[in-house]
């Protein structure tokens, strides 16, 4: 049985990029004024995998666009199972033809959060971890024109990522054993994006 759950991590903080993520679309939908290109996209591996996502993308110039993606999954299962997470992406993307159009290279920042609880991975079949991360680093992709406005994003982000977590013993409601923060180098993200173009 499968269940919607929203929930509010200790700091917040999720709430507060939420906010900040939806001010900057608002702030993206004002420049198509200005710009000849805006690009909204959602990541079919992470659809797959019941992690919603949704992203936008402007042209700044004829190489040059601006990319947020966001994800958030909400869903918790039966007995005190969660894979709950949320992550925002913000990305500057260098085009080698044009926009749109072929290969591209990116700088990006990423923060995020995750609630693990008993799941069978991690070493959490009785555990739950909670916490948030942020990172940074570098995107390689293609872009495959389908029509004037459909496409097909293809992307692979790694980098750095510094992640900080509690830890807590028997599920939800267990008690805290300890925090401890990890570095991470390597994949970030993988995207195979379905674009739409409006022109």
């Amino acid at each position: 049985m499968v269940k919607l759950n929203f929930y509010r991590t200790r700091s917040n903080r999720g709430d507060i990029l939420l906010k900040r993520f939806l001010l900057l679309s608002i702030s993206l939908s004002s420049l198509c004024l200005h710009a000849q290109h805006v690009a909204l996209k959602s990541n079919l591996v992470y659809d797959a995998l019941s992690i919603p996502s949704l992203g936008a993308e402007v042209r700044l110039d004829s190489t040059l666009t601006l990319s947020v993606s966001s994800t958030y999954c909400p869903i918790s299962y039966g007995n005190d199972r969660s894979w709950k997470n949320w992550s925002v992406q913000y990305e500057v993307r260098h085009w080698f033809r044009k926009s749109f159009n072929g290969p591209y290279a990116g700088v990006f920042g990423i923060n995020g959060g995750f609630n693990f609880n008993r799941i069978p991975v991690f070493s959490l079949n009785h555990h739950r971890a909670e916490g948030n991360f942020n990172g940074a680093g570098l995107t390689f992709g293609y872009h495959r024109i389908l029509s004037p406005h459909w496409g097909i994003d293809t992307s692979l982000s790694a980098g750095y990522l510094h992640l900080r977590y509690r830890h807590y013993r028997e599920g939800r409601y267990g008690y805290l054993e300890y925090t401890k923060g990890r570095d991470y180098v390597g994949p970030v993200s993988l995207s195979v994006s379905l674009v739409y173009i409006i022109r």
